[in-house]
C-alpha cells in the first residue's frame, strides 16, 4: 500500500511543480476525467514531447489513443491523491519543495555555466598545475616464497626451516632463465596460498612514501632494491618466517598527456565553478529573505527523548541541506 501511495504522491508532486506546462489551459476539450479535462493543446504537446527518436509513432490512430488514456489516467490518479489527502501530507509537501530548491538550482545556474565554462586555456593550466596527480608511479610485479616457521619452533625446527628456504632457492636458481616468477618452485615450497599457484606473483608494488604493505619492513625494502626482472633475493629471515623474492616485471612511471585527461579536467573546473556560483547565489537570496530568530522560543524547544512509535530504526532521517557557502 505504501509503494501505490509513493507514486501517487509523485505523480501528485509532478503537476504541482509543473502547472504552468504549455497548453494546459484553453482549446477544445479532448477528454474529461473527474473534475478534470484533457484539452487539445496539452495532448498535442504531450506528443511533441514523445516523438522524438519515434517520428512516426503516432501516425497510429491506436497510439495515438493510448496516450490520451495515459493522459486521462495522469489526471485520475492526481485526483484520487488529492481525495486521500496526499497534498496536505507534510511528507509530500516536503518532497514538492525538495523539488523546487533542485529547480531553482538548475535553472539560476545552468545559463551561468553555459557561460562560464572552462576553455582550453584553463584546462591546460589546470594539468600544469596539478601534473603529479596525472602522473603514474613506476611499479613491479614482485613473486615471493614463503616458508612458514611456527612461533614455537626452537632454534633446531628454525634450522630446518631455513634450510626448506634455502632448498627453493637453489630450485629457482635452476629455472629457465625466461621464467621471471617462480614457477612450480612456489607450488612446491610456499606457504603463502593465495600465490603459491601463480608462480608466487603477489602483484604489483609502488614505492611511494605512504606505501603500506602486508609483509615485514625488510621484506618490502628488498623488494625495491630488485634492479632487474628475474633479480632475485638471498633468503630473508624474519621472526615468522622465510622470504625469498624475484622481480617478475617493471612498469615505468608514465605522465598521462594532457589530450587524455582534458575531458576530466574540464568535469572538475566545471564542478568547482558550479559550486562557487552555486555559494553566490545562496548569498544573494540570503540577502533578499532575512532570518529572524525568536531565542526565547528557540531555547524552550528540546530534543525529543522517544522515538515515534511509528518510526523506523532502519530508515535514516535525509540529511540537512548543505549551505555551498559554508
Amino acid at each position: 500500500m505504501r509503494n501505490w501511495i509513493s507514486i501517487a504522491m509523485l505523480a501528485a508532486a509532478a503537476v504541482a511543480v509543473s502547472a504552468c506546462k504549455p497548453g494546459a489551459d484553453g482549446g477544445p476539450v479532448v477528454a474529461r476525467v473527474g473534475s478534470k479535462v484533457v484539452t487539445a493543446a496539452e495532448f498535442e504537446h504531450e506528443m511533441e514531447r514523445r516523438s522524438p527518436g519515434r517520428p512516426l509513432y503516432f501516425k497510429s490512430v491506436d497510439n495515438r489513443r493510448k496516450l490520451l488514456e495515459d493522459l486521462a489516467r495522469h489526471h485520475m490518479l492526481v485526483q484520487e491523491a488529492h481525495a486521500a489527502g496526499i497534498a496536505d501530507d507534510p511528507e509530500f509537501g516536503a518532497l514538492v519543495e525538495r523539488m523546487l530548491i533542485q529547480r531553482l538550482r538548475e535553472t539560476r545556474l545552468a545559463e551561468k555555466l553555459d557561460a562560464d565554462s572552462p576553455d582550453d586555456d584553463a584546462v591546460a593550466d589546470y594539468y600544469r598545475a596539478n601534473v603529479n596527480d596525472f602522473t603514474r608511479p613506476a611499479r613491479r610485479q614482485v613473486a615471493m616464497i614463503r616458508v612458514d616457521v611456527p612461533r614455537r619452533a626452537d632454534d633446531d625446527e628454525r634450522a630446518g626451516f631455513m634450510a626448506r628456504a634455502t632448498e627453493a632457492a637453489e630450485a629457482a636458481a635452476a629455472l629457465p632463465a625466461d621464467t621471471l616468477h617462480f614457477g612450480a618452485v612456489a607450488v612446491e615450497y610456499s606457504d603463502d596460498r593465495s600465490s603459491r599457484y601463480q608462480g608466487g606473483v603477489v602483484g604489483w608494488l609502488v614505492d611511494a612514501p605512504e606505501r603500506s604493505y602486508q609483509w615485514p619492513d625488510e621484506v618490502v625494502e628488498a623488494a625495491f632494491e630488485l634492479a632487474s626482472p628475474g633479480d632475485s633475493t638471498p633468503v630473508i629471515e624474519t621472526r615468522d618466517a622465510f622470504y625469498l623474492l624475484r622481480l617478475a616485471a617493471v612498469d615505468e612511471g608514465r605522465v598521462q598527456p594532457l589530450e587524455q585527461v582534458a575531458d576530466g579536467i574540464r568535469h572538475r573546473l566545471a564542478r568547482t565553478r558550479a559550486v562557487e556560483l552555486e555559494g553566490q547565489l545562496f548569498a544573494d537570496i540570503e540577502q533578499r529573505y532575512p532570518l529572524e530568530i525568536d531565542e526565547t522560543v528557540f531555547e524552550s524547544i528540546e530534543a525529543p527523548t522517544v522515538l515515534s512509535e511509528t518510526a523506523h530504526p532502519e530508515h535514516k532521517p535525509p540529511a540537512l541541506p548543505v549551505d555551498p557557502a559554508d
